[in-house]
């Protein structure tokens, strides 16, 4: 979600990066545009006549070469090529990354770095030994069960990026290829200069494995790139869409029935806590919810507290403190006019709520003991805690954590059941092993709609091997097919 207006008084000059990275073999591209994303000005092709079907035809060579390397050889290089990334990661890419994120430095390092634990050598066999019986089936058919069966990724994948955390599109990136699916990858506004950096430094190390990844950043939903977009989605063999609601509709709309397509819709986070079981917790609550500055899918928004009223504002009043450090460690970027107006009319609204029923609580920097890292309120929201009813819950994002006391476990799932369809990681943190067996409050989480169900201190940053919106990573990229005998 990125925000075209800013405070540019307050930011440094914006950095100019190149949002695109075509196969080797096609023309320069005749034209450019630029657009802001971020902090940064990105530039990208403007769309012409047969770009796309050279640049499609391109990739599908690509896979055609692919088709013959061993899955655990790419796996390697693509394991290589992605910790280089991270450790030549200097100041200045660190800044033009950040820029691009709209992220502070420090914020950004910590995201890429925790991101980066699912493409180490070690993660990636993990994830593909969690999906492949015999990881061989993606280089031919194997035995199994009697039968030989076989998986593959579809000839091209069009990946369409959203938001502003860097990494993921680099994630989408490694998952194509470990199913031998050349990729053209729409990053994500905010994740244009992590990507193209990742795919710069695979045609160098690996020039057959990197032809089979391209990069074009261009602004969603912009008139000028439609047909663009239309001609990509009928010559690909599959998309994978993160985004909004209209984003997802918008692409069904205009994907022909032969392009595969693999959805990914906006999600939020909940945790449920028992602060009398976990005195840990809040330190826990605070990094949830503060990491990517709650803007990724794995972001907590909502905590619901086990306990009475006074025992759930004792635990904000630590939340607060919490969240007051993790500002000085991990501080705010400058933000959009939008969020911070969000951030001001929210305050303002539960103030006068506050005042007028007694049924809400409001924690700001402003409240806190704790010195916050230098800040103004005119470009930096700085983080709110508020203790209210469910009534009032609105996930605006900007570090804004919502805590609502609840008497018992029924009492958590009957909250979260009307949010069934946004549902994705419920953060555990109190909850005893007993209560999470195949019987219990996992199996009702699961029905209410959750697809992740994990220590809280784990959300932030899942597994490579973990399910994505309830879908194995790798398996909802890839068909199956298998050959039997008499």
């Amino acid at each position: 979600m990125t925000e075209p207006a800013h405070l540019g008084a307050r930011l440094p000059d914006a950095p100019r990066l190149d949002g695109w990275l075509w196969p080797p073999g096609l023309p320069v591209p005749e034209s450019f545009v630029e657009t802001r994303a971020g902090h940064a000005q990105v530039r990208g092709p403007a769309p012409g006549p047969g770009c796309a079907e050279a640049l499609v035809s391109s990739l599908r060579a690509a896979g055609r070469r692919l088709a013959d390397r061993p899955v655990r050889q790419i796996s390697a290089t693509l394991a290589a090529v992605a910790g280089d990334l991270v450790r030549q990661l200097d100041d200045h890419a660190l800044e033009e990354v950040a820029a691009n994120a709209a992220l502070s430095p420090a914020m950004t390092r910590e995201v890429v770095e925790g991101i980066a634990e699912s493409w180490t050598p070690d993660a990636l066999d993990r994830l593909l030994r969690a999906e492949f019986p015999d990881v061989r089936a993606l280089d031919g058919f194997v035995l199994e069960d009697g039968r030989a069966v076989r998986a593959a990724g579809p000839g091209t994948t069009l990946h369409f990026g959203s938001g502003t955390v860097p990494g993921v599109t680099v994630t989408s990136m490694i998952r194509a290829l470990l199913v031998k699916s050349p990729i053209l990858a729409k990053p994500g506004a905010g994740d244009v200069a992590l990507t193209v950096r990742f795919a710069r430094a695979l045609r160098a190390a690996d020039p057959v494995l990197g032809a089979g990844a391209a990069v074009h950043y261009w602004p969603g939903g912009d008139p000028a790139h439609d047909d663009w977009e239309r001609a990509l989605l009928r010559l690909v063999d599959q998309a994978v869409v993160y985004g909004a609601d209209a984003t997802i509709e918008s692409v069904r709309a205009r994907a022909p029935a032969s392009t595969r397509l693999v959805e990914h819709a906006l999600r939020l986070g909940v945790a449920v806590v028992d602060p009398a079981r976990a005195p840990g917790s809040a330190a826990h609550g605070a990094r949830a919810a503060a990491l990517y500055d709650q803007r990724g899918c794995v972001s907590t928004h909502l905590f619901l507290l086990l306990g009475d009223r006074d025992q759930a504002a004792r635990w904000c009043d630590e939340l607060a403190d919490r969240f007051a450090s993790l500002h000085r460690t991990l501080p705010f970027a400058p933000v959009g006019t939008g969020t911070l107006s969000a951030v001001h009319q929210l305050r303002g609204r539960l103030a006068l709520k506050k005042a007028a029923s007694g049924t809400v609580e409001l924690w700001t920097p402003r409240d806190s003991p704790t010195p916050e890292a230098p800040r103004t309120d005119l470009d930096a929201p700085g983080w709110t805690v508020v203790l209210a009813p469910i009534e009032e819950f609105e996930p605006i994002g900007a570090r804004t954590a919502w805590v609502v006391p609840t008497p018992d476990l029924n009492g958590c799932l009957e909250t979260l059941a009307p949010l069934a369809p946004v549902l994705q990681s419920v953060g555990l943190a109190g909850i005893p092993e007993e209560r999470l067996d195949e019987s219990g409050f996992a199996e009702a989480l699961f029905t209410v709609g959750a697809t992740r169900i994990v220590p809280l201190s784990d959300v932030p940053f899942p597994g490579a091997e973990w399910l994505h919106d309830g879908a194995r990573p790798l398996g909802e990229l890839v068909r199956w097919a298998e050959a039997r005998r008499r």
